[in-house]
C-alpha cells in the first residue's frame, strides 16, 4: 500500500513540473508579442479616414471595422496581444474596405452627372443643328 502512496506522489512531481514548464512556455510566448501599438494607431486611421464618406455607402462594412478595432483594444488592454494584433489588421481591412466602396459610389455617381449632362449638351447641340 505504501509503494503506491509514494509512485502517486511522484507522479505528481512530474505533474507539477510538466505544468511548470508548460505555463513559464505559455508565459513567454505572450510576452515575445509585443504590443501592436502601430497596428491599432494604423486601424484608428484606417476607420477615421473611412468614417468620413462610408456614411451611406460602406456603413455596415464601417460598423464591421469599428467593432474590431473597439475588439483590439479591447484586447489590448488586457495583454493579449496577438489577438490584438489580429483585431486591429481586420479593422484596418475592413475600413479600407468601407472607403473603397463608398468612394466607388461616389465616383459611380459622378459619373453618372457628367454622362447625364453631355446627354443634356448633346440634346442641345442637336436642337440648334436643326
Amino acid at each position: 500500500m505504501r509503494h503506491h502512496q509514494g509512485k502517486a506522489c511522484i507522479d505528481l512531481s512530474h505533474l507539477q513540473r510538466a505544468l511548470a514548464i508548460a505555463l513559464a512556455v505559455g508565459l513567454a510566448a505572450c510576452s515575445s508579442t509585443p504590443r501592436p501599438t502601430e497596428q491599432v494607431d494604423a486601424a484608428r486611421a484606417a476607420v477615421a479616414q473611412a468614417a468620413s464618406l462610408a456614411v451611406g455607402d460602406g456603413a455596415t462594412e464601417l460598423r464591421v471595422a469599428q467593432y474590431k478595432l473597439a475588439r483590439a483594444e479591447q484586447e489590448m488592454e488586457r495583454g493579449d496581444y496577438t489577438s490584438a494584433h489580429v483585431f486591429a489588421e481586420q479593422a484596418q481591412v475592413d475600413a479600407q474596405y468601407a472607403w473603397t466602396l463608398a468612394e466607388n459610389a461616389r465616383m459611380q455617381r459622378a459619373a453618372a452627372d457628367v454622362n447625364r449632362n453631355v446627354r443634356l449638351l448633346q440634346d442641345e447641340l442637336d436642337r440648334r443643328a436643326k
